[in-house]
């Protein structure tokens, strides 16, 4: 990862034949700008970049050379960078109240406990930001760059509770409020979040939030509602049933509205409280374009419509040891203890369509507490000590969501285990399964 200060990419490997390779660009050569356009991240590189001969800078050794990249077909000149960012990640300085990091026990992987604020992450990879960090520049730039969309953390459109939310001043909750219409009025959208803490920002104060920022705030294009991640140790009160029937009916009250005046639902509720409130998950059509799918909201919909199909798919081509899944005893789907209920359904029909025994595993949060109940938040430990204790072995196979592993080169788990190390240790044989 980078750690530069200045502009600038680490060069970490040039395609043959490329563009690049015939320009004299070399694995680990610091490329510093394009026609004379600093780089400060991939967002800059790929800006820049023309078809046609520019003039790159490059540093190399300590010493800086100017190389001519004819991109003649104007497509990918054949650079591999080690990051998306060639400079330092912008961090967080709030002190948000339900802030899940600052619940992070030790011993996990090294970028849970990076808290980023960063809107080039947030346009990149989806990350969610505050924009109280935002200068004048950062405003003209993510304009005129077109960075949109970008997904952002409101919580609040009242600036003094956001503050108190934020662990932030009135002012400087204020500013990140200022900086979301600014940009929608440029016309960048933005997706937003709203993490609900029990007794701070629900009921009237979520009712204002969400019409506000359908009402004065023209980028925003949808509203995440999810709950807050409490551990065993937090002094906030975790959403119980009475909060996820209050949130569900408010929503779809909205939802009626929103659908009429703007064509889409634009408020969601997580899966979350619809599992806790015992309630059936809506429809597709409830989630509209699933934009706050990486955010809870919208995965076991998604599951029951389309997972049964592709594990169905899975099972039935893959190769396995003998090339048949008749060849396992028994086949388990890896589940957080919430969403166990809708899991177990899914496996009595799986089990009726393939004829095979297929079961849920439901592992309990052990590294975050009970109140901490998705999927993808395990750890590979627990998983681990949970197929232990289902006894699985040699003849039984593992379905892992995708989501409890990063997606590097060596998959690992939030507790740092990696999926090699789980491999190596049950006997049983153990498939991710994609999204």
């Amino acid at each position: 990862m980078s750690d530069n200060g200045g502009p600038g990419g680490l060069v970490v490997s040039v395609s043959p034949g490329s563009p690049a390779d015939v320009a004299g660009i070399e694995s680990g050569d610091r490329i510093i700008s394009l026609d004379g356009s600093e780089l400060h991240d991939v967002i800059d590189y790929q800006f820049h970049l023309e078809p046609g001969v520019q003039a790159v800078i490059v540093e190399r050794d300590g010493r800086r050379h100017e190389l001519d990249l004819d991109n003649y077909e104007g497509g990918d000149p054949g650079i591999c960078f080690d990051d998306v960012r060639f400079d330092r990640v912008r961090t967080c300085a709030n002190r948000c109240v339900f802030c899940f990091i600052d619940q992070v026990p030790d011993g996990l992987r090294r970028p849970l406990y990076l808290k980023d604020d960063d809107f080039r992450l947030s346009f990149l990879r989806g990350n969610f930001i505050t924009l109280g960090n935002l200068d004048g520049d950062d405003i003209d730039r993510i304009i005129a760059q077109r960075l949109s969309p970008l997904h952002v953390s409101v919580h609040a459109t009242d600036p003094e509770l956001r503050g108190q939310m934020m662990g932030c001043s009135t002012v400087h909750a204020a500013r990140g409020l200022a900086n979301l219409k600014r940009l929608g009025d440029a016309g960048i959208e933005t997706h937003a979040q709203i993490v609900l803490c029990p007794e701070m920002n629900d009921s009237l104060a979520l009712e204002r939030t969400v019409k506000e920022l359908a009402s004065d705030y023209p980028g925003v294009k949808s509203v995440g509602n999810v709950p807050l991640a409490v551990d065993s140790h937090s002094s906030l009160r975790p959403v119980n049933v009475e909060d996820s029937l209050a949130v569900t009916d408010a929503i779809a009250a909205w939802q009626e509205l929103f659908r009429r005046e703007r064509g889409s639902g634009f408020a969601y509720a997580a899966d979350e409280f619809f599992l806790r409130a015992g309630r059936p998950i809506p429809p597709a059509a409830y989630y509209d374009d699933f934009e706050h799918y990486e955010n809870g909201i919208g995965i076991a919909r998604s599951f029951m419509d389309e997972g049964e199909g592709l594990i169905r798919g899975l099972l039935t081509g893959h190769d396995g040891r003998t090339g048949h899944p008749a060849i396992y005893s028994r086949i388990f789907l890896l589940s957080g203890t919430l969403a166990a209920g809708i899991m177990e359904e899914s496996c009595a029909r799986l089990s009726s369509v393939l004829d095979l025994d297929v079961r849920v595993l439901p592992v309990k949060n052990l590294l975050f507490g009970p109140y901490v109940t998705v999927t993808g938040l395990l750890g590979g430990r627990e998983i681990l000590a949970a197929a232990r204790n289902a006894g699985l072995g040699q003849a039984d196979l593992l379905l892992l969501p995708s989501a409890t592993l990063n997606g590097s080169g060596e998959p690992r788990f939030l507790d740092d285990l990696t999926l090699q190390e789980l491999h190596e240790t049950l006997d049983c044989e153990i498939i991710v399964t994609p999204r």
